[in-house]
């Protein structure tokens, strides 16, 4: 029956815990999800895979053995002092003044466990988040011949970690030690004080004997106690950093205005658009007006850190706007639902973002829930993928590998490029769309490009000039502000800045 007893216990205990895990992670991954962009420009991916994954267990592995232990301890402590109050309250006098003593003790061992935990959790954090950057870039690491300068940087982490590890364990085992001298003290004193008293004593030679034993019980449970204190703390610091997570601010949806089964004619206004990031000194955007009527193809140029992908990044609403108005269809977006707005928006970027997924999954991302096999075939043809991934081991079903690490660069863009036409989106973003792709493959994406953005309105991103020659209107940015508006051959004409943006491109081209 015992057997059978702790069996049950221990599957009970783990399914219970098995819970509380999942739900304090659906928590934090229904958080994660809705974090504005400016959250993870400031945190690093380590940071929340680490709190997500091991901070949760430490929470809980915590809350099922500590809490437990500190219950039945505190309340085997607490009966033990009454008894030997009702026994010798003069004796127990000499317990109340050890109290503090231990108090003490503990609660500065406590911090400085709490401390050392923070920093190994910090530490451990940085450890992780340089192995995924080395891992990643792996290539760039082999090409520059960079292996011991990396090994180092990760030996210097590991060494801190180990050394921060190694400072817990003395503060840990410093505890047990110490308060076992205060307790031994302390029973001394007892029997000193005994001894000494006159025969009037109260406290028969049984009652001494029985005061004795609940002194060693006290002492007994709170070397229980004190051992628990690193996990304690350990649970503390996991806890922290969990709620953290849990207490950030998700993105503001406080639209009202839905577009349900609809789509927008895709004008845009710029109103004084100013924009700033927290973290920098000076202004992306400075009062910035722009009107892009329906169905128009633009292309805003400009030499890096012009504002160019800021703007962009405003219409979907990845960064809020702080002065200024943005008008979809004469709408100001904040009163479209966020997921609203972001049916309307299709985006290519330069950094090419592929799942570790087939090519079929990656290219039906664009449209996950509507994607059908025929919709997915026709995305990819017309962003001329179709031929190459037939040409792949398993066709659509071919895995591709973490960031696509198995297709060339111009097959990545493709498959990206094929992702916004299932979207089919009535407004484009096209940032460096073309950037890494051969003479070749950039023509044929060029003719997909151009299909796709009839009918819709385009906005076009691009430091290869060449590439936006034929765009109707061009839009020149420089340290925010809006400093030119034409087409290619009326800009050339006014000879001002993407005059010298264009005649510093040839140039580079022909050095080429």
């Amino acid at each position: 029956l015992v057997t059978v007893s702790s069996y049950l216990h221990g599957v009970c205990m783990s399914w219970v815990l098995g819970y509380v895990v999942y739900d304090l992670q659906t928590q934090m991954i229904d958080r994660m999800i809705a974090f504005p962009t400016q959250f993870y420009d400031d945190i690093s991916a380590a940071q929340i895979n680490i709190r997500i994954s091991s901070d949760v267990n430490q929470l809980t592995d915590t809350a099922s053995t500590v809490v437990i232990t500190i219950i039945r301890e505190s309340l085997t402590i607490l009966g033990l002092l009454i008894w030997i109050f009702i026994l010798d309250w003069a004796l127990s006098l000499i317990l109340l003044i050890a109290t503090p003593l231990i108090a003490t003790l503990v609660a500065f061992i406590a911090r400085r466990l709490r401390k050392l935990y923070r920093d190994f959790m910090q530490m451990g954090e940085r450890l992780l988040a340089h192995l995924q950057e080395v891992t990643a870039y792996h290539r760039l690491v082999k090409l520059y011949q960079t292996q011991n300068y990396e090994r180092e940087r990760l030996y210097n982490y590991a060494n801190r970690v180990r050394q921060l590890k190694l400072k817990q364990a003395v503060a840990s085992h410093l505890t047990v030690p110490a308060a076992e001298f205060i307790s031994t003290v302390v029973i001394a004193c007892t029997v000193y004080f005994s001894l000494t008293r006159d025969l009037t004593d109260p406290l028969t030679v049984g009652g001494f004997v029985s005061f004795m034993a609940a002194l060693a019980l006290i002492s007994s449970s709170l070397k229980k106690l004190l051992r628990v204190n690193e996990m304690l703390q350990a649970g503390l610091t996991a806890s922290e950093r969990v709620f953290f997570l849990i207490d950030q601010e998700v993105e503001i949806d406080e639209g009202k205005r839905s577009m349900i089964d609809k789509k927008v004619d895709g004008e845009i206004q710029f109103r004084n658009i100013t924009y700033k990031y927290p973290k920098s000194d000076a202004s992306s955007l400075n009062e910035v007006s722009l009107d892009i009527k329906p169905r128009q193809t633009i292309a805003l140029v400009g030499s890096s850190g012009s504002g160019k992908s800021t703007l962009t990044s405003l219409i979907p609403r990845l960064y809020e706007i702080q002065d200024g108005t943005l008008l979809v269809d004469g709408v100001d977006i904040r009163e479209y639902t966020l997921a609203d707005i972001r049916s309307q928006i299709a985006l290519v970027s330069q950094d090419i973002f592929l799942f570790d997924d087939t090519v079929a999954v990656n290219i039906a991302y664009g449209n996950i829930e509507n994607a059908t096999d025929e919709k997915i075939r026709e995305a990819a043809k017309s962003a001329y993928a179709l031929d190459f991934i037939e040409n792949l081991p398993n066709g659509f079903d071919t895995q591709i590998g973490e960031r696509g690490v198995r297709l060339s660069g111009g097959q990545k863009q493709r498959i990206a490029i094929a992702r916004a036409f299932i979207k089919d989106a009535p407004i484009l973003i096209f940032d460096e769309a073309t950037s890494s792709l051969d003479t070749k493959s950039e023509f044929e994406v060029r003719k997909a490009l151009d299909a796709l953005g009839e009918g819709r309105t385009v906005i076009i991103v691009a430091h290869r000039l060449a590439s936006i020659e034929h765009v109707e209107r061009i839009v020149v940015l420089s340290e925010g502000r809006i400093v030119e508006d034409g087409t290619h051959q009326e800009l050339l004409a006014r000879e001002g800045h993407y005059y010298q943006l264009y005649t510093v491109y040839k140039e580079t081209e022909e050095q080429n």
